[in-house]
């Protein structure tokens, strides 16, 4: 695999282009469910080095991600305090401080403001979200009533792990519909004609559900038939995570699935496989990948294939209503265990606040 292949295969790994609905709560005739708590992915890390400030939509609202010249993440309300200046629309940072683009007001990392051109600084303060930065990845936590976290997303995969692939579509749809096709193990043959099987029922602890299933899956570009017997854990209704061994050439791939809400019924999803950083010793195909670049073609390879998946699975997702009494079949009890896990997600007051 010379450097012109991989890089027509980057080319074909690029954010899908998904038909989308245009009505934002997915249609009249829908009951939409409500914003969840829980962590979500806004960010790779690499998207945000030292000194840049990202915009990224979340829940209804711009959130500006920004690094200090030390090395300080941070999210906030994309909004200066002061009169209302779009932060990621020119905002910069200095030094440890972000500065607003229409006075220059100037921020520290605790959200107040400490300088401004002239005089002292006005007692101000920029709304901030928690965030986590776990395996490359930035996470911001949404909470009922600014409720502070209370659990952690998983660690898997952990730090041996290093994005390496990605892609991404906007759906019209919610988080609890996507990670739900994971426990549908019945739509696996008719939609992606794969033959999968449950190896155990989900195990819920607290925020988080264990998934075990089986399933051969031939990989894009031909690279392999591999079958897959592996446990899936999901964070919340925003994060899925787990390993890819592939036995046939000695190497683990870690795969992250992020469900993010934009907007009412509007989720950002995205899929980023990750490869290890260091070979195995004792493994010649590895041996062998750090001159052909075998982890990239590997990494390319399964996100083209995860990512044909939930491309056939938002052709469905994006149309389809949600019901919140299904008549499930015998065999779909996965799904019932699913959904009275998702309960703890949404507000105990069972106020609805869209999502």
């Amino acid at each position: 695999m010379n450097r012109q292949s991989l890089a027509r295969l980057r080319h074909r790994v690029r954010p899908g282009a998904v038909p989308v609905r245009t009505d934002a709560a997915g249609g009249g005739d829908r009951a939409p469910l409500p914003y969840a708590s829980g962590w979500f992915g806004l960010a790779l890390s690499r998207e945000v080095p030292a000194g840049a400030v990202v915009n990224r939509r979340f829940m209804g609202r711009d959130v500006v991600l920004y690094r200090t010249r030390g090395g300080v993440l941070r999210a906030v309300d994309a909004h200066c305090p002061h009169l209302g200046a779009h932060l990621g629309a020119g905002g910069l940072v200095d030094g440890e401080h972000l500065v607003c683009p229409f006075h220059r007001f100037a921020f520290d990392v605790e959200g107040s403001c400490v300088k401004v051109p002239a005089g002292a600084p006005p007692r101000a303060t920029l709304a901030q979200f928690t965030v986590r930065e776990r395996g490359e990845i930035i996470y911001v936590w949404h909470g009922h009533d600014s409720a502070q976290p209370a659990w952690e997303p998983s660690e898997l995969p952990d730090d041996r792990f290093a994005p390496a692939a990605t892609w991404s579509t906007l759906l019209t749809s919610h988080p609890q519909e996507v990670m739900e096709s994971f426990v549908d193990y019945q739509h696996q043959p008719i939609v992606h004609n794969v033959s999968l099987r449950e190896v155990a029922p989900p195990v819920a602890e607290g925020p988080l559900l264990r998934i075990s299933f089986s399933a051969s899956i031939r990989l894009s570009v031909r690279l392999a038939t591999i079958t897959v017997e592996q446990g899936l854990v999901l964070s919340g209704l925003g994060l899925a995570s787990g390993e890819v061994t592939l036995h046939r050439i000695g190497m683990t791939l870690g795969v992250v699935l992020m469900a993010t809400p934009v907007g009412p019924w509007q989720t950002h999803l995205r899929v980023v496989v990750m490869t290890q950083s260091a070979s195995r010793a004792d493994s010649p195909w590895l041996r062998k990948a750090a001159a052909t670049s075998w982890s990239a073609l590997a990494g390319q390879a399964l996100v083209r294939t995860i990512a044909h998946q939930m491309g056939q699975d938002a052709r469905i997702w994006n149309w389809k209503r949600y019901e919140p009494y299904p008549r499930l079949t015998p065999g779909e009890s996965a799904i019932d265990h699913y959904r009275r896990w998702a309960r703890q997600f949404y507000s105990p007051d069972g106020r609805r606040t869209t999502g």
